[in-house]
């Protein structure tokens, strides 16, 4: 259930949940150890009585599971998904998923203490583990997994040394908290410590499976229009009307429409263009008044902050750098890409070939240096007129009434005062977003008229950078902080990498929000959770275009921010002294299935031989009574994959003898028995075709 809940980001009271699952669990196995079937009933009034009285909360929180579950299946199968229009509570998900774990209690119970089956138990918890690893982009969290697959080597184990002894069976609960601590830590060890390479295992075998099930056409892909969106084999933004409302799978191609040269290294969001007009359903923008009066003085002012904090203090932490950007399969009309704090690019120039744009890196928040210069150096800095054109209803203030006012709603569930001052709401709205939801390439597609932001957050609360730059711009109008949506691309620039021309791909095509502040102009704002690993408001150190504190932490990037600036799926050193490591996805990939297969074969051959060990001991015993007890009963399991063969009434004779009698049997006997069990067993296996024989072999234990 942990893995589960894990796997589709359920939010719930998950150590509520622990305490519960492992009081009823404990429960229910004593009550069924000491007083068998007899004693879980006892248990089915008090369960019945929480069921009825907790009956609609329970219901609202199945139905909320059933739609996330449904709906991310539904994106690629012909699965139809259920209860659309479904919400709880973490309070309703939370009972829900208690009372489904008290009947997986129940009914592990029965396999493991009535019935004493390993079988049963994994066909139990099967359809559970079958959610969390097929298809779905997100994965189990380590500890659940690592500890699935800890209970399932014990029970296997167990079961195949001790076939005949449950009471030795019970016992093995304590190999299996040894087994899990020990597959725990060498997953610890094992796994990466960035968490983007585990996505990108997870999202290229995602990427597999549904490109099969496609060419097959046992599937269906919504794709959607994707985004940014990829025309004829050539790539460009929609600059002018961005309709986002059938948003759909994203698709990388990873075509090179960038080179750029960095002086520094550092985390660069190359600003393209931004978005003026939201209707529900796209992004328009207005090149009239709010251009032409004084956008492009606004533009300029942080870059001036930067260079005049320089110059007054000394020591101070403000960098002139240089890049050079050349497009190469971006044909975008008249956008010219530029890192943050640098001035206003000739735009009417238009080159053809390589731009050289000056900028300045800003260690620390642009505003806080901006507090610091004394006023008298801030004269001419004068963006009154401009500021009252942005603060306008019908510019970046502008959303749909009904609209706002949900959003005020959900900003205030999150803790995010309306009467606080700009910094601290931006700051509010990206710890909300960065910590909201799912991100995915394969988001569910928002129903026609529907509003796209408050169907992200309120139904899906699945998206990747269109879907979250959109939600938090409308969220922050909303409570009377300018925002536009912008877009271009993020380029992380690492140590060795300076001077280089790197690559830069649709991989790193991505959207953010800015911010705009009176007297200092737009500030970026990054919202998307994949993005949180490089700075939440992009105006400070570690954001947009300032001087990421690296300190040999690599940013985590995800598809809307690239990380091959080779373009050849390097991996990153970010500590300085290292190497892109080209390939080593693919080798480390290779690794993990080579070695997943090994221990597969490793645990079926180490259980052959125990198995084969052990019967062998019981067959060879002193006592010959037992000895034949044990063959029978062998020969009992063997029968259900054969009919009956003589002379089985002349051994069935001898076992009855053994077990009822005061007969003494001998060696003749037992050796009779022994051989015809081995006997029968031949026949099993030679009748059998050749994927038939490794099952009985290596599965059934022949």
């Amino acid at each position: 259930m942990g893995a589960v809940i894990s796997a589709f980001s359920f939010t719930v009271d998950m150590a509520a949940l622990l305490i519960f699952w492992a009081a009823v669990s404990l429960i229910i196995s004593l009550l069924a150890s000491f007083w068998r079937g007899r004693g879980m009933l006892v248990l089915l009034a008090p369960a019945l009585a929480l069921a009825i009285l907790r009956l609609p909360e329970i219901a609202e929180g199945a139905k909320w599971a059933l739609s996330i579950i449904t709906s991310e299946f539904s994106k690629w199968l012909f699965v139809a998904a259920l209860y659309p229009d479904a919400d709880a509570s973490e309070f309703e998900l939370t009972l829900f998923f208690a009372a489904a774990g008290m009947a997986l209690s129940l009914l592990l119970s029965v396999a493991v203490c009535l019935r004493r089956s390993t079988l049963l138990a994994v066909l139990f918890t099967a359809p559970l583990v079958f959610l969390t690893f097929v298809i779905v982009f997100t994965q189990p969290d380590l500890v659940y997994t690592v500890g699935l697959v800890a209970v399932y080597l014990t029970m296997l184990f167990s079961n195949s040394m001790f076939p005949e002894d449950y009471r030795k069976r019970a016992l093995a609960v304590f190999p299996a908290l040894g087994l899990a601590a020990v597959l725990m830590g060498c997953a610890y060890v094992l796994t990466p410590a960035e968490d983007y390479r585990r996505d990108n295992l997870i999202r290229s075998i995602d990427h597999q499976i549904r490109n099969f099930a496609s060419r097959t056409g046992i599937a269906r892909i919504r794709t959607g229009i994707g985004w940014p969106v990829v025309y004829d084999g050539t790539w460009r933004f929609q600059t002018y009307n961005v309709d986002i409302s059938s948003a759909g799978v994203r698709e990388i191609t990873d075509t090179s429409l960038l080179e750029v040269v960095a002086s520094e290294p550092g985390l660069y969001y190359l600003r393209g263009f931004a978005m003026l007009h939201f209707d529900g359903e796209k992004w328009t923008v207005n090149e009239g008044d709010v251009l032409l009066r004084g956008e492009q003085f606004a533009s300029m002012v942080p870059a001036y902050i930067a260079i005049l904090y320089n110059e007054l203090f000394a020591g101070a932490s403000s960098v002139k750098s240089s890049m050079s950007i050349s497009k190469t399969g971006d044909v975008t009309a008249n956008v010219f890409y530029t890192p943050y704090f640098s001035f206003p690019f000739d735009y009417y120039s238009k080159p053809t070939g390589p731009y050289l744009v000056d900028f300045h890196y800003v260690e620390g928040s642009l505003l806080e240096l901006h507090e610091r210069i004394p006023a008298v150096y801030l004269a001419e800095i004068n963006l009154d007129a401009y500021s009252e054109l942005v603060n306008s209803d019908t510019t970046y203030l502008n959303v749909e009434p009904s609209t706002a006012e949900e959003l005020r709603r959900i900003a205030a569930g999150a803790g995010i005062d309306p009467e606080a001052g700009r910094e601290e709401i931006a700051e509010g709205v990206a710890d909300f977003f960065t910590s909201f939801g799912t991100y995915t390439l394969s988001p569910l597609i928002v129903p026609k008229e529907e509003d796209f932001a408050l169907y992200f957050l309120g139904v899906s609360r699945q998206g990747y950078c269109i879907h979250y730059a959109t939600a938090a711009t409308l969220m922050l109008r909303s409570l009377g902080v300018p925002a536009r949506f912008t877009s271009g691309f993020v380029v992380p620039v690492p140590p060795y990498a300076v001077g280089q021309t790197m690559v830069v791909t649709d991989y790193n095509a991505h959207s953010w929000v800015e911010v705009f502040f009176d007297n200092v102009g737009w500030l970026p704002l990054e919202v998307t959770p994949v993005g949180s690993g490089v700075g939440g408001v992009g105006y400070g150190t570690g954001g947009a275009g300032s001087a990421p504190d690296l300190g040999g932490v690599a940013p985590a990037p995800g598809p809307d921010i690239g990380y091959d600036p080779f373009g050849q799926g390097a991996e990153w050193d970010l500590e300085g002294d290292g190497q892109p490591q080209a390939g080593f996805w693919s080798i480390y990939g290779w690794a993990v299935a080579a070695g997943s297969l090994a221990a597969c074969l490793v645990a079926l051959i180490t259980r052959r031989i125990v198995v084969l060990a052990g019967r062998k001991k019981r067959f060879s015993m002193a006592d010959i009574n037992l000895s034949v007890i044990f063959a029978w009963r062998y020969l009992m399991r063997l029968a259900r994959l054969k009919t009956w063969q003589t002379p089985w009434h002349e051994i069935e004779d001898l076992a009855e003898k053994a077990r009822f009698s005061q007969h003494h049997l001998t060696e003749d006997e037992r050796t009779r028995v022994v051989d015809y069990v081995h006997e029968f067993a031949a026949n099993i296996y030679h009748d059998r075709s050749p994927a038939g024989r490794l099952w009985v072999k290596f599965i059934r234990g022949l």
